[in-house]
């Protein structure tokens, strides 16, 4: 038999026997692309339920990397991920998940001693341009080689090399998750359903969490079946509706889905309200659902789309504050494959989904240095705490943030220590004119007129146009993306020593925050803005919208760090201010006595040549309307068109600049078809206030 033949014959063999044991495995294939392309589809063979991601034959279903999200809650019985495509480490992380029990997931990608070196895709995820990704090296395929060559329980085939022995499978007897009468499929469930029904009836809240896979959105639509079946009103709320599929999927009787907004906002009366994924929402919203409804929170700890740090150390001890009867159950054991399959702990490592912040020493001395990409990805230990610590800072950090932490290129981690232990992390990236790919004067116009949104330039690029400042793509800031303190460290002022460390090195010639501003964007909370203030950080911008999650708005805020920057950082905040003005008009007492009180601001003072600046560039390019309102209706009360316009004309624009203008109702009121027609036709009139288009 030739020994292709042969191998083929091994292969399907030990697929069977994989079933069996309820295991999954991952098969690296390293090779070129071609060859590892050729391998891999002989190894899917004509099998039914196996999924490719990246490029991939046309023989086979293939999905772009990018899509991942679209594939959840499905399962695939093998599942190819091209990472000559792009290693995405959420769609690595999310994938698996989708693999049933004995599935195999097929990594191709180049030889692991030289994956580091390869020109991967996914690293443009991570830079402004596409220039700076061409020779970069990267420390997170680096990190993921060496740990796969460590690893004993994956099976690796190179080319040039023979087919690889295949692990010998070892079980008692073999897998298999039948459910019992009431839906459940292990003890541990069964369990946990008892509670859930038991809090129900007595009105206690409840957390439930889990890993992914122990089924514990199933067992919230069984809970919910058994609840409506006895007549209670249940209800279902998560960050999206997506995210409540099988939940659904598991409750025979209709459960309907409200948005977390409209729960907010309206009187949804209810008995039980279950929250699924709720470590993706912000602890005060959660706290809020809670004084109105009995909740059943419901959060994977770790996931692709984020993990539940935050959430256990944050949210838990509030809630048990509120209601100290309230039940924590947890879901340790697989449901949808074995509890000995090694696919899993593998991932984690990969992804770093296990890094937690670690136990502190009781006392020591503080001390706060800067860490490089390189030593963190040279100690592994190190870089565990270190993302630990980061993935309290936010309610969604992804396996994705440990590729960024490693690899963009313009990125700077200050480290506070309690001796050798990590406490406080700030996460720092330069933008604007960086010292490696600044801004180029072509770009940064382009910028301005709503042309060009490159990555990596978010305070540069958004204060440009949305802002309204035409230099501000001139000068280099250093925004913090990200700054966490220990919850065991926390109102101790180590925030503020560590913000006032970065203020001190922005002052020393060999460091790497040399610059023009420090700065920050995030949901303007009244504590987070307190913080920044009292930190002498000045609001320079107002997100237009509410975020649907938070319900808060997105507030840039600068501190000057050189002499330029501190020049015309007071006209940029006149100029502000005098936006505000014109926002906050038509507002209502609870409004202005809410975010608009608590800014520290100075006199409203707009600069007439910016003003017409903007407007030419917004009547003759691709400027905001939502962003440059305030201008647009100082600069029309001012300035006469030199077109004539008509009466109705006239009501147009000033309906369509009112502070609290809908530009859809607007666009009906005056019979036009929609948004876009209104601002096409609000840009026209505005051309009509300028002899000619300026070229510069």
């Amino acid at each position: 038999m030739h020994s292709d033949e042969v191998a083929h014959k091994r292969w399907q063999t030990w697929r069977q026997q994989l079933r069996l044991t309820g295991e999954r495995r991952l098969f690296v294939v390293a090779g070129t692309p071609s060859w590892t392309i050729t391998q891999a589809s002989a190894l899917c063979g004509a099998l039914p339920t196996n999924l490719w991601l990246g490029e991939a034959p046309a023989t086979h279903p293939q999905l772009p990397i990018n899509k991942f999200n679209t594939v959840l809650g499905q399962e695939y019985d093998t599942l190819v991920f091209n990472a000559f495509s792009g290693l995405h480490p959420d769609a690595l992380g999310a994938v698996a998940g989708t693999l049933t029990a004995g599935g195999v997931l097929i990594l191709l990608c180049p030889p692991l001693e030289s994956w580091a070196q390869y020109n991967d895709p996914d690293l443009l995820r991570y830079v402004a341009q596409p220039e700076q990704a061409a020779n970069l090296k990267s420390r997170f395929l680096k990190r993921v080689s060496q740990l796969l060559a460590q690893d004993t329980q994956h099976i690796s085939w190179t080319q040039g090399n023979n087919f690889p022995d295949l692990p010998k499978l070892s079980y008692l007897r073999p897998w298999q998750s039948y459910p019992d009468r009431h839906g459940c499929l292990n003890l541990q469930q069964r369990h946990s359903l008892a509670g859930l029904l038991q809090c129900a009836r007595q009105r206690i809240p409840v957390i439930l969490t889990a890993d992914r896979g122990r089924g514990k959105s199933s067992l919230l639509g069984l809970a919910a079946a058994r609840l409506l079946k006895h007549g209670l009103k249940v209800i279902l709320t998560a960050p999206s509706p997506k995210a409540v599929h099988q939940v659904q999927a598991h409750c025979r009787e209709s459960l309907p889905f409200y948005a977390l907004d409209r729960l907010l906002d309206d009187a949804v009366s209810a008995d039980i309200l279950m929250i699924d994924e709720a470590a993706a929402i912000p602890v005060p919203l959660l706290l809020k659902l809670a004084g109105q409804y009995c909740c059943f929170f419901s959060s994977t700890l770790h996931g692709y789309e984020g993990t539940g740090l935050g959430f256990q150390l944050k949210f838990q001890p509030q809630l048990k504050l509120m209601f100290p009867n309230m039940r924590q159950l947890q879901l340790h054991t697989p449901a949808r494959w074995s509890a000995t399959d090694p696919l899993e702990p593998l991932l984690f490592k990969l992804l770093a989904l296990n890094a937690s912040a670690i136990t502190l020493p009781a006392q020591g001395e503080h001390t706060i240095r800067w860490l490089s990409q390189a030593q963190l990805s040279d100690n592994e230990p190190l870089l565990q705490q270190v993302f630990g610590l980061l993935t309290l800072a936010h309610y969604q950090t992804s396996p994705s943030d440990l590729r960024h932490l490693l690899d963009a290129p313009e990125l700077h981690l200050a480290v506070m220590f309690r001796q050798h232990t990590p406490i406080a992390v700030a996460l720092v990236n330069t933008e604007g004119q960086s010292r490696h790919f600044p801004l180029t004067p072509t770009l940064s116009l382009a910028i301005w007129r709503g042309e060009r949104r490159p990555r990596g330039h978010l305070l540069a690029q958004s204060l440009a146009f949305h802002g309204g400042f035409y230099e501000a793509c001139e000068f280099r800031y250093h925004r913090i993306m990200r700054i966490v303190v220990h919850p065991h460290c926390q109102q101790q002022g180590l925030g503020s020593q560590l913000l006032q460390w970065l203020a001190a090195q922005t002052q020393r010639p060999d460091s790497p925050l040399k610059g023009d501003f420090l700065g920050a964007s995030f949901g303007a909370s009244t504590e987070l803005l307190a913080f920044w203030q009292t930190n002498h950080y000045r609001a320079l911008r107002l997100g237009a919208s509410r975020d649907k999650v938070s319900g808060l708005q997105a507030v840039m805020m600068l501190w000057p760090t050189s002499p330029a920057a501190a020049r015309i950082l007071p006209q940029w905040q006149r100029q502000f201010s005098a936006n505000l003005q014109h926002i906050f008009q038509e507002a209502t007492e609870q409004e202005l006595s809410g975010l608009y009180r608590q800014l520290v601001l100075l006199p409203p003072h707009s600069q007439p040549r910016l003003d017409k600046q903007i407007a030419h560039d917004f009547a003759f390019y691709h400027r905001d309307l939502m962003a440059d309102q305030a201008v647009l209706a100082r600069f029309v009360a001012n300035h006469e068109s030199v077109i004539p316009l008509s009466n109705s004309q006239r009501q147009f624009i000033a309906d369509l600049l009112q502070p609290d203008a809908q530009p859809s109702k607007v666009a009906k009121k005056h019979q036009l078809s929609g948004y876009k027609s209104a601002l096409a036709q609000l840009r026209k009139l505005m051309q009509g206030f300028f002899a000619t288009k300026s070229k510069t």
